[in-house]
């Protein structure tokens, strides 16, 4: 079974071309994709991706965090599968629909020296705000959804371990769904982002749908301007605020292989 690695920003993606072929059954995906994004057993990654075909338009994104839990949407996953749905000749460069769990999304593709995505990511709805105690710390939680669900957390300084907090919120009762966390702190009117993924359970280098969230919040507190680049671990984002707002990055195509099924360790 063909695979292809990609990520965006560090934030690491198997890819299946399911285009003209189911490869795996769908009772069977979740322990596949678990298996597969294992790093010590399968090829490693913080989900995968199959590629589909679509009939209201270019290609269907069906995204599966880690864990083998299928999400609605991923903002860096997404731009791996338009630039991959490109160089495979599902679509041309230039607008790309795209049809996925939370609708239909228009992706814009380009190439200029390196591969350049935008992303329609559609509104971002504000939920609420309250503090909240977590370990001895007070925080205030600033509640959204941009595709899926994220707690926005602003902070003075990013140098510490988010994981033992975030994971409480993650998974704190007045998120029914879960959530990923996302600890923001404003430097001028740039961002520096540090996000734990549900599905993932870990922190990942970066997070779309988080750095849009986070600007979005930090818009709707006058911390920064319509255009807000984000600084996340594995590289800089740029998000645009308008009537909808879009993600902007690139999208790195790094190796090619097979699984060999017959040794795949499932979990």
């Amino acid at each position: 079974m063909r695979f292809v690695k990609m990520h965006g920003n560090g934030n690491d993606f198997v890819m299946f071309d399911e285009f003209y072929k189911i490869l795996v059954p769908e009772k069977e995906k979740p322990a596949f994709v678990r298996a597969i994004c294992h790093r010590n057993f399968g090829v490693g990654g913080d989900g995968a991706i199959f590629v589909q075909k679509s009939n209201i338009a270019n290609a269907k994104f069906r995204y599966f965090n880690s864990d083998g839990s299928e999400a609605a949407m991923c903002g860096n996953g997404i731009r791996c599968f338009a630039r991959y749905v490109v160089e495979e000749g599902y679509a041309k460069e230039g607008r790309v629909k795209v049809e996925t769990l939370a609708g239909i999304i228009d992706i814009d593709v380009w190439k200029d020296r390196r591969w350049w995505i935008r992303v329609n990511m559609g509104k971002v709805d504000y939920l609420w705000c309250r503090e909240m105690e977590i370990n001895g710390k007070r925080y205030v939680v600033h509640a959204t959804k941009a595709g899926v669900p994220h707690a926005v957390i602003f902070v003075e300084d990013l140098d510490f371990e988010i994981v033992p907090d975030a994971r409480i919120i993650r998974y704190h009762s007045l998120f029914p769904e879960g959530t990923n966390v996302n600890f923001v702190k404003v430097d001028g009117k740039k961002l520096y982002i540090r996000t734990y993924e549900r599905g993932v359970e870990a922190e990942t280098l970066s997070c779309g749908s988080g750095s849009v969230a986070s600007a979005f919040v930090a818009r709707k507190l006058s911390l920064v301007d319509e255009v807000v680049e984000v600084q996340t671990k594995g590289g800089i984002l740029i998000v645009e605020l308008k009537d909808t707002a879009y993600m902007i990055g690139s999208a790195n195509r790094v190796f090619e292989g097979e699984i060999r099924e017959d040794e795949l360790h499932k979990i």
